[in-house]
C-alpha cells in the first residue's frame, strides 16, 4: 500500500492536486503508519519514501509526534472537506442520512485512512489518544450543530448521538474485513455475503 497512493492523493489532501513536499510526507507517513503502525517507521524511512531528508521533516514536523499529529490531521480534514459537499436545503432525515452516506463513501474510496483509523482507535496501546479525542470532539461539533438547525433528532442526548453517528460512520467499515474473513471460511457465495448494520441504543 505504500508509495501506491496516487490516485487516492486527491480525494484526501486538503488541497486537490498540491504536490507540496509537506504534503508528500504527510502522505507518505500516513501510508506508512497505516500499513505497518506508527512505531515501526522511523522518520528516517519516511524520508526515504518521499525521497527527502530527515531535516527536511524536521523542518516541517518539527519531532515524529509532530509528525503523527500532521498525519492525524489528514484524517480529520478529510472528514471535515466531506461534510462541507452536502446540501442542507433538504429534509432533516435525508441531510443526515446524506452526511453519513458521504463520509462512508469517503472512507470507502481512501482505504488507507479506514487501516490507518482501525490503528489509532482499536489497538490497545494507542486507544483514547489525540486522533479519537479530535474525531470525537468534531463529531459533537457537527451533532450540535445539526441539532440547532432542527436537522438532528432531539429525541436521544446528544452524547448518544455522537457514539450513532460514528459508529454508523465507520463501524461498519471496521467490520467490514472480519464479516468477509468469516464469509470466507464458510465457504460462503460472495454474492450472498451479508451486510452490517450497527444499532446503538440509548436515551
Amino acid at each position: 500500500m505504500a508509495g501506491d497512493g496516487t490516485e487516492q492523493a486527491a480525494s484526501w489532501t486538503s488541497a486537490a492536486g498540491d504536490a507540496t513536499a509537506r504534503s508528500r510526507i504527510r502522505r507518505a507517513a500516513l501510508e506508512l503508519y497505516a500499513e505497518y503502525g506508527e512505531d515501526r517507521v522511523s522518520m528516517r524511512r519516511v524520508a526515504a519514501e518521499v525521497g527527502v531528508t530527515i531535516g527536511l521533516i524536521q523542518h516541517h514536523f518539527g519531532t515524529k509526534d509532530g509528525l503523527r499529529r500532521a498525519v492525524d490531521e489528514v484524517v480529520v480534514e478529510s472528514v471535515v472537506e466531506t461534510l462541507a459537499t452536502v446540501d442542507h436545503s433538504g429534509p432533516a432525515a435525508e441531510v443526515v442520512a446524506a452526511r453519513d452516506a458521504a463520509v462512508r463513501e469517503m472512507l470507502e474510496r481512501n482505504p488507507v485512512i479506514v487501516q490507518y483509523l482501525n490503528r489509532a482507535l482499536l489497538e490497545p496501546d494507542r486507544r483514547g489518544g489525540p486522533l479519537l479525542e479530535a474525531i470525537v470532539d468534531l463529531t459533537t461539533r457537527v451533532v450540535e450543530g445539526l441539532r440547532t438547525e432542527g436537522l438532528a433528532s432531539t429525541r436521544s442526548s446528544d452524547k448518544v448521538q455522537v457514539v450513532r453517528t460514528l459508529m454508523g460512520q465507520v463501524g461498519e467499515l471496521f467490520l467490514e474485513p472480519v464479516v468477509s474473513a468469516i464469509w470466507a471460511h464458510i465457504d460462503g457465495d460472495p454474492a450472498l455475503r451479508p451486510t452490517i448494520r450497527i444499532t446503538v441504543e440509548g436515551a
